[in-house]
């Protein structure tokens, strides 16, 4: 079972980084960056498995490793949640896509089995397929894109005040020099983060 403790606001070293940057329009930031996904491909395709989740678990894993990722604004207050999970776009035959909700699991065979069977789901259904769940905060969004060795994104969508949930989204896997390289980028709430966390994420990465 996922908890979160609410942060007190008066005494968080982030008090007026938190108030001043969620009061802009805009409060998030972003940076894409290459990285270097050789050792997790060659374990995918040596276990017969799906890239897209070892790839997404090794993300999802560095999230989890830098607390102000885990970090949300909910009902006015900030919240630290003991993990987080995420919400993929799935791709469908028809060309269609709709959101999946994956449950963070350390064991990367659990999160990979317990996500085929989520992906199984969202395939067979139609529409967005959001079930309630877009509710949640407890998840980064993820989007992979990977027809395009893109190098910045821009999502959909206008932001609100108290937005706070974490955008991902990754490119085409290359090859370079003999390794297995793809864009990463990621997008936070600079009232929860700074660009020092965003690096120790991809630093872990």
């Amino acid at each position: 079972m996922n908890t979160k403790e609410i942060i007190d606001i008066s005494t968080w070293e982030r008090k007026e980084h938190y108030e001043f940057f969620g009061n802009l329009p805009d409060p998030f930031f972003g940076l894409t960056a290459k990285i270097d996904f050789t050792e997790c491909f060659k374990q995918a395709k040596a276990d017969g498995a799906s890239f897209f989740l070892y790839s997404l678990h090794h993300i999802l894993a560095a999230v989890n490793a830098v607390p102000q990722l885990r970090c949300r604004i909910e009902d006015g207050q900030a919240v630290i949640y003991d993990h987080i999970g995420a919400s993929p776009t799935i791709a469908r035959e028809d060309g269609s896509f709709g959101f999946a909700y994956f449950e963070w699991h350390e064991a990367r065979s659990i999160f990979a089995a317990e996500a085929t069977k989520e992906i199984e789901r969202v395939k067979s259904s139609s529409g967005l397929g959001t079930n309630g769940n877009e509710r949640r905060t407890d998840l980064i969004y993820f989007t992979s894109i990977p027809w395009v060795d893109f190098t910045g994104i821009r999502h959909a969508g206008g932001y609100r005040p108290g937005d706070s949930i974490p955008q991902i989204a990754v490119g085409k896997l290359t090859d370079h020099e003999g390794r297995k390289m793809m864009t990463v980028a990621i997008e936070a709430n600079h009232g929860l983060a700074d660009g020092r966390h965003i690096g120790q994420f991809f630093n872990l990465l």
